[in-house]
């Protein structure tokens, strides 16, 4: 599996601390202090590997998402990241 990058994995760890709904990208801002450009990369790193599902919307706005929420992949990938040395 590949790791996710640092901003991608800070976001990751929030959403899983986090409850079970959609986050727009001014929630993840709170939730992780990134910039909406680090956060729309993290959230197409986390979508590509199948962690988060995005409801995209047309380009010229500050998020490139109107909402993200965690998929059940999307633990599954934390729970691995968490357990030390485990790189599967």
């Amino acid at each position: 599996m590949k790791k996710p990058g640092k901003n991608a994995e800070k976001m990751l760890y929030a959403l899983v601390g986090s409850e079970m709904r959609q986050y727009t990208g001014r929630d993840l801002e709170r939730m992780t202090g990134l910039q909406s450009h680090e956060i729309n990369l993290a959230v197409g790193e986390l979508e590509e590997m199948g962690a988060v599902e995005a409801h995209h919307r047309t380009s010229g706005e500050t998020y490139l998402f109107t909402t993200i929420s965690l998929t059940a992949k999307g633990r599954a990938i934390f729970q691995v990241m968490a357990v030390p040395g485990c790189d599967t």
